[in-house]
């Protein structure tokens, strides 16, 4: 049986580093970055980026993707902000018609500047010309090939970013550790905050930060996520956690490991 082939798109590092470990838990690996033991399919898609661009633009490229595989499926994970990863990514789907084989596509992405709803929209409109059967619902997946749909963290029902999701998990497999940080976070008021220039979901991210530095000084959200106990078996049960690994579970085909 062939293997099946799918991308991710991601806003942000925080985020890549949340589906790769929620891609392990319903079975995937991730790849070891040996050139030569890159998968055929990858190599053809041209999805090692080249250097210097051919834009000219030292800092215009899509930089190289996280790739999991499973026994029956492969995926790219891509990570990136603002308009320019959209544009980027579709750039990389019309090279050799490479949306026409893929077997999912989908996106995950915060709701930090708007509601679950709108932001789901935004990515549909953003990608219908390639996928004319994207789905416009926040978790909904579109039958393939190619399976399609968008995640909008932290459920698909309220406003927020990945940082509740790893907050919720936190909450289970470090409970001592979480408390503390918020009493920590909590002593900085509205004026250290605004010298700080906090932005809004900040307090998540410190508080995340401040738990990574308990359990690793030195080591930073992302590290921590991907080697840590956050996105875990302990974990699973957890509802923001549980309605990612469903979605993701229901774009690639593959059944969630117990």
């Amino acid at each position: 049986m062939s293997r099946k082939h799918g991308i991710l798109v991601v806003e942000g590092p925080t985020d890549q580093a949340v589906v790769g470990q929620a891609l392990k838990l319903i079975g995937f690996k991730r790849f070891g970055g040996q050139v030569t033991a890159l998968e055929p399919f990858w190599d053809q898609a041209k999805i090692v980026p080249t250097y210097p661009p051919k834009s000219g633009n030292l800092y215009e490229r899509l930089p190289m993707p996280s790739i999991l595989s499973s026994d029956t499926s492969s995926v790219a994970v891509y990570s990136g902000g603002g308009s320019s990863l959209v544009a980027q990514v579709k750039a990389l789907l019309g090279n050799h018609d490479l949306h026409e084989t893929l077997d999912a596509f989908g996106v995950v992405a915060d709701a930090d500047e708007g509601a679950p709803g709108d932001v789901a929209r935004k990515y549909q409109r953003q990608f219908l010309d390639l996928f004319p059967t994207f789905p416009e619902r926040a978790g909904e997946v579109s039958a393939g090939p190619p399976s399609l749909g968008v995640f909008v963290l932290p459920d698909n029902a309220q406003a927020g970013v990945v940082e509740h999701l790893v907050i919720e998990c936190g909450d289970v497999v470090y409970p001592s550790h979480m408390e503390r940080a918020r009493r920590y976070v909590a002593d900085f008021g509205e004026e250290d905050r605004r010298q700080g220039k906090w932005a809004p979901f900040d307090e998540q991210k410190a508080l995340i930060a401040s738990v990574a530095s308990l359990l690793k000084p030195g080591k930073t959200n992302t590290a921590s996520i991907a080697d840590n106990l956050w996105i875990s078996e302990r974990t699973k049960p957890c509802a923001m956690l549980a309605a990612l690994l469903e979605f993701l579970g229901a774009l690639l085909g593959e059944s969630q490991v117990s």
